[in-house]
């Protein structure tokens, strides 16, 4: 059975969705999904909705992707005055505004959840997908695992996060191959957080991060790749959204390092 790249969280980051784009096709994935919030943040909310639809198109829906439609119609802009300040609201008002049409209308109509050969896809969780309620920790963990235990598929892959997780019942269970590596053994729950493409979380490394399924085997091979994110940066400036959108795809370390030499300017 052909293996399966998953990606999550896009955010409009250009540079990162081509350079993980170059990593999957060196891994020998065969397809390609996406878990959602392929807009937001980032400057090139249109080049990257147009690379996902390239790759076949196949997504789930995520929260900054799920907005759109209204914001459009809101004219982009907020009732909120300090609205061009907020990484979130400044992210969907430049999605929207850059997005045409149609590309707005495919954002409208993705699905909630989506199955794949030996797992089912959530932006962030399942037990009520559409509220999407992120995966933190065992315990916000616990209701997409109860809906995972009643399913024949009980293996769920999400994003939200901006961060790698893995919750389950037993942990032991898990066979670690090697650092990146890990094979699941039949019927145990397992949902499992993967990381974000464009605005990883990550305290120390803000490489872009994705995820290769080999559903025959029931192995998770988590991946990154770093990309020139000074260049993300440079263009979340240069279209005028908060510096904060572009500091984010920092480490705390170098982001601190930039506002000291900024300040010295």
């Amino acid at each position: 059975m052909s293996k399966i790249a998953i990606l999550a969280d896009t955010h409009s980051n250009l540079p990162a969705l081509t350079a993980v784009l170059s990593d999957v096709r060196d891994s020998g994935a065969e397809h390609i999904v996406f878990l959602g919030d392929i807009v937001g943040y980032g400057a090139s909310p249109a080049e990257c909705v147009d690379l996902v639809r390239g790759c076949g198109g196949r997504s789930v829906m995520g929260n900054h992707d799920v907005e759109i439609r209204k914001v459009r119609r809101n004219g982009c802009t907020f009732h909120d005055p300090n609205w061009q300040r907020s990484t979130y609201l400044a992210g969907l008002a430049h999605s929207a505004k850059c997005l045409d049409a149609a590309q707005a209308e495919w954002l409208a109509g993705l699905p909630y959840v989506m199955k794949i050969p030996g797992a089912v896809l959530a932006h962030a969780s399942l037990h009520e997908p559409e509220a999407f309620d992120a995966i933190l920790d065992t315990r916000t963990a616990e209701p997409t695992l109860a809906v995972l235990r009643r399913k024949n598929i009980k293996i769920g892959f999400f994003g939200h996060t901006h961060a790698t997780g893995i919750f389950t019942d037993d942990s032991d269970a898990l066979e670690w191959l090697d650092e990146t590596r890990l094979r699941i053994p039949p019927g145990l729950a397992c949902a499992i957080t993967i990381g974000a493409v464009g605005q990883p979380r990550h305290e120390t490394d803000r490489r872009a991060a994705w995820l290769l399924w080999e559903p025959s085997e029931s192995i998770v091979e988590f991946r990154k790749i770093d990309y020139d994110r000074n260049q993300a940066m440079q263009d979340i400036v240069d279209a005028g959204l908060p510096l904060e959108s572009g500091l984010q795809l920092l480490t705390n370390e170098e982001a601190a390092a930039l506002l000291r030499l900024r300040r010295q300017e």
